[in-house]
C-alpha cells in the first residue's frame, strides 16, 4: 500500500493495524481484519484506501477493536469530520426499538427540557415549556420510563443518558417519519414564527460525488458545533435546528 501520508488519519490507523497483524501472520487478510472489526470487507476496503469514511455508528465500536489512546481517538474521530468524541454517556438509539421516539415528535422536545438549569419535574411545567398538553406530556413521561430513557428518583425526573444519538446513513421508517416530522414543525412555524426569531434560509448548489460528501462532513460537524452551544446554555428556549441537502432530481430507476 502506497501513498499513506495522503489518507485520512481514521484510513491510516486502520492500515497501521492491519499491516502489523499482517506482518505478525503472512497469512492475515483483509476479510480477516473485516471480521474482526464487524465491517463489510468491500466496504473497509474503500475506509483504508481513505475512499469512504468510517460509518460514524461504526466509529465507536472500531475505535475500541483498535484499542486506541483517547488523544488517537480525538483525532479518529476529527478525521471524520466529528467535532469532538461523543461523551461517554452518549447513548444510541435504536430505531427499531425506540420507533415510538422518532415516531411523534413531542418525546425528544421534552428530552430537551431535562437539560435546562430551571427544570422543574412536574407536569405542568413541562407543558408550559414545551406547548404540549399535560395529558400528552404524561403520556410521554410513562413512554420514555418504560424504554429506560429517563427515570424517576424520589420527586425528581432525570435522564438516564446525558445525551442521545441515532444511526447515521441507514434506511429506517422511523427515522424518515421523525424528518418528516421535523419539516412539519418547520412548515407550521414559517408562518407562526416573526422573521426576526427565526432563519429559515437555503442554497442550491451544483456538487460531484466527493464535495457532496465533504458537505455531508460539514454538516456533521455544525451538528456538533451546535450541541456545543447547547451544552453552554442552560437556559432560554428550546429550538429546533433542521439540516437538509438532497438532489433536486430523483434518480430514475435502472
Amino acid at each position: 500500500m502506497s501513498g499513506l501520508e495522503n489518507l485520512p488519519y481514521f484510513a491510516l490507523k486502520l492500515q497501521e493495524q492491519f499491516l502489523a497483524r499482517k506482518a505478525r501472520n503472512k497469512r492475515y487478510s483483509l476479510r480477516s481484519y473485516a471480521q474482526f472489526l464487524e465491517i463489510n470487507p468491500g466496504t473497509l476496503s474503500a475506509i483504508i484506501k481513505g475512499k469512504r469514511l468510517v460509518p460514524l455508528q461504526e466509529a465507536a465500536k472500531v475505535m475500541h477493536k483498535l484499542s486506541l489512546a483517547p488523544k488517537d481517538q480525538e483525532q479518529f474521530l476529527l478525521s471524520l469530520g466529528v467535532n469532538k468524541p461523543p461523551a461517554e454517556s452518549s447513548y444510541k438509539l435504536d430505531p427499531s426499538r425506540y420507533a415510538v421516539l422518532f415516531d411523534e415528535w413531542e418525546y425528544f422536545v421534552i428530552l430537551a427540557v431535562f437539560r435546562l438549569a430551571d427544570f422543574k419535574s412536574t407536569t405542568a411545567w413541562i407543558a408550559n415549556k414545551t406547548g404540549i398538553t399535560e395529558a400528552r406530556v404524561d403520556e410521554c413521561l410513562e413512554v420514555l420510563q418504560n424504554l429506560q430513557v429517563i427515570s424517576r428518583k424520589g420527586p425528581t425526573w432525570e435522564r438516564n443518558h446525558k445525551s442521545l444519538y441515532s444511526p447515521h446513513d441507514i434506511p429506517s421508517r422511523s427515522l424518515q417519519q421523525a424528518h418528516l416530522n421535523s419539516l412539519e414543525l418547520a412548515r407550521q412555524m414559517i408562518s407562526r414564527v416573526p422573521v426576526t426569531e427565526r432563519d429559515y434560509s437555503f442554497l442550491t448548489v451544483a456538487l460531484d460525488e466527493k464535495r457532496f460528501k465533504k458537505l455531508k462532513k460539514l454538516t456533521l460537524k455544525f451538528r456538533d458545533d451546535v450541541f456545543a452551544l447547547d451544552e453552554q446554555s442552560k437556559k432560554g428556549q428550546l429550538y429546533r435546528v433542521n439540516l437538509q441537502c438532497f438532489p433536486i432530481l430523483t434518480p430514475r430507476p435502472k
